[in-house]
Formats: structure tokens, C-alpha cells, sequence
């Protein structure tokens, strides 16, 4: 059954007998007691009470562990929540998350298994308004309100991160995706001596995208490159000195020029100032994370102020087709790394549907191209149903989160194993990535993204050569 952000719960309290919890002193967000486990300090609660300040108070918890004789004599049911951004700037995400929910309610129609048992499936979707407050409330109604037994989340750090900092307050299982590995651990704080206990994440880091970048920059003889970014925890992953776009420099004949000290404000009216310092140090390809909005400015002040480089190497701003129509003939030729694609070699551990079959159901079921954000919504019901296969007793929310922590799942977008590639922390699972750049198709007036570089993923074939990115017209 599909529930909405409106949705009630039933079944069982959701943290009785698992969470020891008192007012904080900073907003009064419950902050977890637990032995030899890790704990929360001072940065950690001033961030979550300012970001969501929405976990439940302790006369709060006692009403949720309340519950009616009915709801409490109900058939037990595997109770997934999931925060999506059905409005707001990421509302495009929803677009992918909807269709996602509803072939999941087909899928896993006949349940999932637990164990040797088998139980029906409940999904509940809360709306996160494309805002980190938002998602936090959207996460504590799933843990309070639909007393969910894992949370499911995608769509940026903005939201990824605040629904995992929730999730790990309130000791709840919960599988994140769409968001770099370091924006989303070094956003909150992470220390690999005390890894995270309920929150694990799996998408690319940022040195797959260093890499796949400098790949396809080498293939256009590019030397010299520009950096904008946002201030948020995507903006802040990317300008980072020691894992960030700044390792470039580690490269051989890369340079690298960013005008600012410190990332601009989502929303900013103009970058001529970014335009101006490309210019003078005559930047050849500029690069960046951005929203969509945020990167038409730009778009169109480049091609005002007559500034063309041979790339504009995008991240997240582009991965919609849809934003990339809206740039008319700006669109062509623009470069972004790509994770997932209709001509990646995984199939579906739920249906065995090959990528680009999931891809052709989703065109056709929504009427708009495919996304890479597909296959990795797609995947976190991947891994959350391997994870549960692995569980004796569902009520075990520790056993949860260990089956989670130990799952080793072939999804849609590949293997999902957390901690098993070197240099990552034990809570993330690292994606490949490869090139992919954005082709007009002059006879359907549309865009195609094609595979232009396969250096960090070889099984993905290569359909087109890259191009430099077209003056303007």
C-alpha cells in the first residue's frame, strides 16, 4: 500500500525499548544514550536542532508507544518510508520518485521476505519541500507518525543529508543515495573512528569525478579550468582542498582559477564576476554543482557576454532532460558525469530487467526521458529488500541496521557493498562513473546524453565522441 505524506501509522511504538532519550538542552532534540556506541556532540545536536528541531519530545514518544487495540492487533507489515522533494526547487526529482514508489508497489505486491517469513509491504512518502528543514520534519513524521522500519531517501545532500542526521539521532535504519560520499559524511561530521551506526549511503565520491572530469578535459587537450559552486554541502564537497576539484592540481598542465573565497548563494541574480575572472585567466573549461536555476543564470549570461569555452563540465544541474531542454540551443555539448544509464550492464535483483528495459518502462509510463536519478531511486529498494532477507525478526531494529550495514546487494546501478572499496568509511558503497555529454537531436528538436568517456567503467559502452562544446549560435 502506498501512503501519503498525509499518511497515519500503526503497528508499534518506534523507539520503545531501543532508545534512551531526553530533551536537549539546545531545542530540546532528544539526544541517544548508548554504551561504546557513537554519541552525539555539541556541533552535531546544534545542527540537527537547526535544521529540523522536529525529533519527537519524550511526552511525544509515550503517545506514539500508545497506540490503539487495533493497531496493535494488525497483521505486521515491513513499513518502509521514503522523503522525496514533491515541491520546491528539486521537484523534478518527484517526477522519477513517484513512478519509483508505484512500480514498487507492483513488485513487491506479494511482500518481502523477513527471515523464513514473508510480510506484506507498506510504503509511506513524506514531502521534504526541497528544504533541509523540511526533510528533517519529513523523516521524524516517518519515524514518529508511520513508525517506519527503514527510511529511504535520494535527491542531493540537501535532503539526503538532514534525513540521515535524523534517522541517526532517532536510531533508525535508513539507506540514502544522490548526494557525493563526502558531502554527504563530511556534511555531518562523520569520523571514521566512529562510524555512523543506523545511516548508510551509497553513490560516487568525488574522486570517481575528478577523475572521469579530468578524463574527458585530457580528450579536448584542456589545461586550464574554472571553478564555481554553491554554498551547501555539494558546493562545499566540491571546493574541498584535499578530496575536491581542487585535486585537479595533482594532474599534470591543470590549472585551476576560482574567483571566490567561498561558494555564492543559490538564487544569485548574476556571475559576471565568475565570467569576468574566467576570461582574464582564459579558462577553458568551467566546472561546477549547481541547481538547475542557478546554472541557467550562468548559461545565459555566457552566451550574453559572449564568453565559450570548450566545456562546461556541469554536475546535478543537468541531469534532467528536462532542464536541459529549457536551455534551448545552450544545452548542446554540455558535459556532466553520468552513474547510471540505459546502456549500464546491471539488471534489477527484483524483476531482472535490464537497465535499459527499466529505462523504456519509465519513458513510457511518464512520458519524459530516462534520468540517472531513476536507477538509483530505484536501487535503494534494492538494497533495503536484500537487507531485510538477512533479518530473523523484523521488530529487531539493531539487526536491521547490521543487515544493512553487512548487505552485499547487485542492484540496477551495480553492486552495493558498504565498506568494501579502500579509502571509504564503513558506512558507504562507491559507484563508478563515466562521461557523458549532452547532444542536441536536430530531428526530434530534443537532447539525447550520450557515453563520451569509459575510463572509470569499461563494461558501460562508449556511443559518441566528445565534442567541444559549440559557440554560441
Amino acid at each position: 500500500m502506498l501512503r501519503s505524506d498525509r499518511g497515519e501509522g500503526g503497528g508499534r511504538c518506534a523507539a520503545a525499548g531501543r532508545t534512551d532519550v531526553a530533551g536537549g538542552a539546545d531545542g530540546g532534540v532528544p539526544v541517544p544514550r548508548e554504551s561504546g556506541r557513537r554519541t552525539v556532540n555539541r556541533r552535531g545536536l546544534l545542527r540537527w536542532a537547526g535544521t529540523a528541531a522536529v525529533a519527537a519530545p519524550a511526552a511525544g514518544l509515550l503517545a506514539a508507544c500508545g497506540g490503539s487495540s487495533s493497531s496493535a492487533s494488525a497483521a505486521r507489515k515491513v513499513r518502509l518510508g521514503y522523503v522525496t522533494s514533491r515541491t520546491g526547487a528539486f521537484r523534478s526529482h518527484s517526477v522519477v520518485d513517484s513512478y519509483v514508489v508505484q512500480t514498487m508497489r507492483t513488485i513487491l505486491a506479494d511482500g518481502v521476505k523477513v527471515g523464513n517469513r514473508t510480510y506484506p509491504v507498506e510504503i509511506f512518502v513524506r514531502d521534504s519541500e526541497s528544504d533541509r528543514h523540511g526533510a528533517g520534519i519529513a523523516t521524524t513524521d516517518l519515524i514518529f507518525k508511520d513508525k517506519v522500519d527503514i527510511v529511504l531517501v535520494g535527491g542531493t545532500s540537501d535532503t539526503a543529508v538532514p534525513v540521515a542526521d535524523q534517522c541517526e539521532i532517532n536510531q533508525v535504519p535508513c539507506i540514502s543515495t544522490i548526494a557525493p560520499w563526502q558531502a554527504w559524511w563530511n556534511g555531518r561530521g562523520g569520523n571514521v573512528d566512529m562510524p555512523f551506526r543506523w545511516t548508510y549511503h551509497f553513490f560516487w565520491g568525488m574522486e570517481d569525478l575528478v577523475a572521469t572530469y579530468v578524463a574527458m578535459w585530457s580528450q579536448l587537450g584542456i589545461t586550464k579550468v574554472g571553478l564555481m559552486y554553491p554554498d551547501d554541502d555539494d558546493g562545499r564537497a566540491f571546493a574541498n582542498p584535499d578530496f575536491g576539484i581542487p585535486t585537479i592540481r595533482n594532474y599534470n598542465n591543470l590549472r585551476l582559477t576560482s574567483p571566490m573565497s567561498a561558494g555564492y548563494a543559490s538564487g544569485a541574480p548574476s556571475f559576471k564576476t565568475y565570467i569576468d575572472e574566467f576570461e582574464k585567466n582564459g579558462v577553458q573549461a568551467v566546472v561546477g554543482v549547481s541547481r538547475a536555476a542557478d546554472f541557467a543564470t550562468f548559461r545565459k549570461e555566457t552566451r550574453t557576454f559572449g564568453y565559450s569555452p570548450n566545456a562546461l563540465t556541469i554536475s546535478k544541474a543537468i541531469y534532467f532532460q528536462e532542464d536541459v531542454r529549457g536551455l534551448g540551443t545552450g544545452g548542446d555539448g554540455l558535459t556532466t558525469e553520468v552513474a547510471w544509464s540505459p546502456a549500464h550492464p546491471f539488471r534489477s535483483s527484483l524483476t531482472n530487467k535490464t537497465s535499459l528495459e527499466l529505462a523504456n518502462d519509465f519513458t513510457s509510463a511518464r512520458g519524459q526521458g530516462w534520468t540517472q536519478i531513476l536507477g538509483f531511486s530505484y536501487a535503494l529498494f534494492e538494497v533495503a529488500v536484500k537487507a531485510l532477507s538477512n533479518v530473523d525478526s523484523l521488530d529487531n531494529r539493531e539487526a536491521v541496521a547490521t543487515a544493512i550495514r553487512d548487505v552485499d546487494a547487485q542492484t540496477i546501478v551495480g553492486p552495493v557493498a558498504f565498506g568494501a572499496q579502500p579509502n571509504v568509511p564503513k558506512n558507504v558503497a562507491r559507484i563508478a562513473l563515466v562521461g557523458g555529454q549532452w547532444n542536441q537531436n536536430q530531428q526530434a528538436n530534443d537532447f539525447d546524453l550520450k557515453i563520451v568517456n569509459n575510463t572509470g567503467n569499461t563494461k558501460v559502452p562508449l556511443d559518441a565522441e566528445l565534442r567541444k562544446l559549440p559557440p554560441p549560435v
